[in-house]
């Protein structure tokens, strides 16, 4: 396979993670086709054939299989993985994996605004104070548009302390929150591609008080997110936490309706990111 083809064919998946939104065909013949590419790649530039590999793996929602690749592509070249590799560590539920790695994608590289962006959305998930006070102290903005994203890394710095606030509230500690928040990304990037957007919130009622937290996500129906929770509620069942753990823990997944998209400075505002 020609150079100028290989990098064209890496673009294409690129292309088509990025602009994909909803439930994922894993049988959809583009994928096939892209893994004979990207195993041709490797022959050339094994780097970027395995993360080609991986991209298309994330792509069929086989999240093992694409953190597998990444991990060989990352080991032949950091340059060319680094980035790509912690994104899907995030994605198969792996988020202190994620953030170690974003972590030191800034130590070697101070100016990584990429790095710093997975960082605010991982230490968000896993409620982790610290490493996103590292990150922020490690990054060096090279332009007006990347200092955009100190603010917001503030914002995210109160958030953490509100939510942990919140889980003290209601006795669940961090390991479990992060175990169930490890279990949904699981689910939902199992079955679909593209942007969502996370909501905790305090329930009260006759039995008790509860966390709510509710994804939403894009261009998917309601059948959908029942497919998505049925993974969720089988995987959490099968997993070491126990019911008293999580019984005040209830995870919803639901659509994304188009009231939901916010306006750029309501997304800058409220911290979301996608």
């Amino acid at each position: 396979m020609a150079v100028y083809q290989a990098q064209s064919k890496l673009n294409e998946v690129y292309d088509f993670i990025m602009s994909f939104e909803g439930m994922i065909n894993p049988d959809n013949i583009r994928f096939s086709r892209w893994i004979k590419d990207a195993q041709a790649l490797r022959q050339s530039n094994p780097a970027e054939g395995f993360l080609m590999e991986a991209l298309v793996y994330r792509a069929q929602g086989k999240l093992d299989q694409a953190v597998d690749c990444a991990r060989k592509s990352y080991r032949w070249d950091k340059a060319v993985a680094r980035n790509d590799y912690a994104n899907l560590l995030a994605e198969a539920g792996q988020f202190k994996e994620a953030i170690d790695l974003s972590l030191l994608n800034l130590q070697e590289d101070n100016f990584n605004r990429n790095a710093l962006n997975r960082l605010i959305i991982d230490s968000s998930i896993a409620l982790d104070k610290e490493a996103l006070s590292q990150g922020l102290s490690l990054f060096k903005a090279p332009n007006n548009k990347s200092k955009d994203l100190l603010p917001l890394v503030n914002d995210r710095l109160d958030r953490i302390d509100e939510e942990l606030s919140i889980l003290e509230q209601i006795k669940v500690n961090l390991a479990t929150f992060t175990a169930i928040s490890s279990l949904a990304a699981r689910a939902s990037n199992t079955y679909c591609l593209g942007g969502s957007q996370i909501s905790i919130t305090l329930q009260h009622n006759e039995v008790g008080t509860f966390l709510i937290v509710d994804e939403k996500l894009s261009n998917i129906d309601i059948d959908d997110c029942f497919t998505i929770h049925d993974k969720y509620t089988d995987d959490l069942i099968d997993s070491e936490l126990s019911f008293k753990d999580y019984k005040r823990i209830v995870y919803n997944f639901l659509p994304l309706e188009d009231d939901d998209l916010p306006t750029d400075d309501v997304r800058r505002q409220q911290g979301i990111l996608v």
